[in-house]
């Protein structure tokens, strides 16, 4: 009988001429080209105007307050628990807790019995703040306080995370 001829499904196949991947490395289409992440991430961040890196979404208000007689007067009290999106009576509450003094709202004021220099209630406020209104796993200002049975807790509307909060 003669010999079969060989057929193309026979024949051996040419060995691939693509180099393995080394760790780190990112497979390439393009033989010979390599990524590198931090070199990709570095061009992407350039992209990015820079007014995302300057402005901050979220500023901490500032205390605008005098002393009359023997008592301090937080002159945009209302402001600050409108832009913390909290009740006026629960920063009230902080505040006469942390400075160890009688206070309360008459307006959009809030009078504290005793002396307080506008330093010492910026730094109350931003704990305030930092306690109570951003969030502890985002950072964002996005939250809200419910009470669910006999806690107090802190709910972000931008990452879903719920927190724990102190009664005060």
């Amino acid at each position: 009988m003669p010999a079969k001829p060989k057929t193309s499904a026979t024949k051996a196949k040419p060995a691939s001429k693509t180099k393995p991947v080394k760790a780190g490395e990112a497979p390439s289409s393009k033989p010979g080209k390599s990524f590198d992440y931090q070199a990709l991430l570095h061009r992407a961040r350039e992209q990015v105007p820079p007014e995302v890196y300057e402005r901050p979404r979220f500023a901490i208000p500032k205390v605008s307050a005098f002393i009359q007689g023997p008592r301090t007067v937080i002159r945009n009290f209302k402001e600050i628990t409108d832009t913390l999106r909290r009740e006026p009576r629960h920063l009230i509450r902080f505040l006469s807790r942390e400075l160890a003094t009688a206070g309360e709202m008459r307006g959009r004021q809030a009078i504290f019995n005793g002396r307080f220099n506008t330093r010492a209630l910026d730094e109350l406020v931003a704990r305030y703040t930092k306690e109570f209104v951003l969030c502890p796993i985002c950072n964002g200002p996005d939250t809200d306080m419910k009470r669910e049975e006999r806690l107090l807790v802190l709910v972000c509307s931008g990452c879903g995370g719920r927190t724990p909060l102190k009664v005060i």
